[in-house]
């Protein structure tokens, strides 16, 4: 779809108030102040309140309402969670020394990250750390190791904006960045440019330079050839700097990018087909078939436990990239005009539906299930006995039963299956010379883990909490 055709897309900041909200410099620190300090309530909660990971503010907020919410997000909102992120908010105090003035110097040494490493190759490192550490050290049943684990968060993003400029830890480090970034590309909605060709004739630019009216682009987005919810951080910087009025914040339909996305990368591509297992391996652990499936493995193998679990992780992270690597060597026969890596890297953002729903699903049974003991805690958010909303007695149950939950999981493992279809088709069709039989291998690799996904969430599940 070229960018001048709009009938599918209704831009939000037509309406004055909308747009007021987007160009005030307060809108974000009215965003940032109440998620910093629920977040310094979480930390205080993790090092001095209860140990209890059912009775304790800082694991059920965080590793069950935030975490399930976030990945809701995603699919309803895109990279909302951005805007509202108390990490980021920390990186910007420090190197403004401000909450929401505009400055003009900064407290960084400005350092631009190093070539080599803008992708998502850290990110991806970091989040695979993180995961394990959890399946390792038992970070969400543990209030004090989350705590623990958000300060060191914490004095990452300072010490990293205090070398590098802008947000280079958001664009190139964040652990979630390539996860909330390409499960964005589902939302249905998007920041863009009205129209590119007004962007081409700017000179001035200031989406990328800044002015008085506020900074340059925190993650290095430039609006007139961003085609993609992944990197946009929707910091509204640029609709208070185009000076030409030329940003747009669009509702359209879902997975708009997917269905006219141009440009491919390599790093996106494994992080898709690396999260893809990584989701898998989250639920599997959780099942009750585990338990017996790695004490045979450590009877046969003589390995202990920790060890065998990693071997499992690590296959998991790498098993959807061999797999998806053979169905593209077997579409290469259909269509050997194209490259490899551009079979590779096209295909795989026809995943990203799947990924998603499956993500949503593993996480909205945690929410369902345990969501409610949250009510509890919000009466006594240390554990020191208080009472304070009359809910300290409250007996969480869960919100469905499981059947329930059981049904919401098909339909949203079915609406990933039907937009995953739906994209690798279009797929062929634009770029493919509208060869449908290069993209059967790849509709096997889909349909694999999409009945191996619904047998894993059939299972019994032993819930971490």
């Amino acid at each position: 779809m070229k960018n001048e055709d709009k009938t599918d897309r209704y831009d939000l900041l037509e309406n004055g108030s909308i747009l007021s909200v987007f160009k005030n410099h307060k809108t974000r620190f009215l965003f940032h102040l109440p998620a910093v300090l629920l977040l310094v309530l979480v930390v205080f909660a993790g090092f001095f309140g209860i140990q209890n990971s059912n009775k304790s503010l800082a694991t059920i907020s965080i590793w069950v309402i935030w975490w399930s919410l976030l990945i809701i997000s995603l699919a309803l909102f895109g990279r909302i969670w951005c805007l509202i992120c108390p990490f980021g908010a920390a990186g910007d105090w420090v190197q403004h020394q401000t909450l929401y003035k505009k400055v003009n110097d900064t407290f960084s040494l400005n350092r631009r990250w190093p070539a080599k490493f803008r992708n998502l190759s850290f990110a991806a490192i970091f989040f695979l750390i993180i995961t394990w550490a959890d399946f390792q050290f038992n970070l969400v049943n543990s209030p004090m190791y989350t705590a623990y684990f958000i300060v060191a968060l914490l004095g990452l993003i300072v010490i990293i904006s205090i070398i590098f400029e802008r947000r280079s830890f958001c664009r190139y480090v964040c652990p979630i960045t390539g996860l909330i970034g390409l499960y964005s590309m589902f939302a249905p909605f998007e920041l863009r440019a009205k129209e590119k060709e007004t962007c081409k004739i700017c000179k001035e630019k200031y989406c990328i330079s800044g002015n008085e009216n506020g900074y340059a682009c925190p993650v290095f987005e430039y609006p007139g050839t961003m085609e993609k919810n992944a990197n946009c951080i929707l910091c509204t910087e640029c609709v208070k700097t185009c000076h030409r009025n030329n940003i747009s914040f669009n509702l359209r339909s879902f997975a708009g990018d997917l269905f006219t996305l141009t440009k491919t990368r390599m790093d996106e591509a494994l992080f898709i087909l690396m999260l893809l297992g990584v989701t898998i391996f989250q639920t599997l652990i959780m099942i009750r078939p585990w338990a017996g499936f790695t004490r045979d493995l450590m009877i046969y193998t003589g390995a202990g436990y920790d060890t065998i679990r990693f071997i499992l992780f690590i296959t998991a992270a790498i098993l959807p990239v061999l797999i998806y690597s053979t169905a593209i060597a077997i579409s290469k026969l259909f269509i050997q005009k194209i490259i490899f890596k551009d079979l590779f890297t096209s295909y795989a953002y026809s995943i990203i539906p799947l990924g998603l729903m499956m993500h949503l699903s593993h996480n909205i049974r945690h929410l369902l299930e345990e969501g409610a003991g949250i009510i509890p805690v919000l009466s006594d958010p240390f554990g020191f006995g208080w009472d304070l909303f009359g809910t300290s007695g409250y007996m969480p149950s869960p919100l469905l039963d499981i059947n329930n939950i059981l049904l919401i999981q098909l339909l949203l493992m079915l609406i990933g299956l039907v937009f995953s279809v739906s994209v690798g088709k279009n797929i062929s069709k634009r770029t493919f010379y509208g060869k449908d039989s290069a993209y059967i291998p790849v509709l096997i690799f889909v349909l694999i883990f999409f009945v191996f996904n619904l047998w894993v969430l059939g299972q019994p599940i032993m819930h971490k909490h």
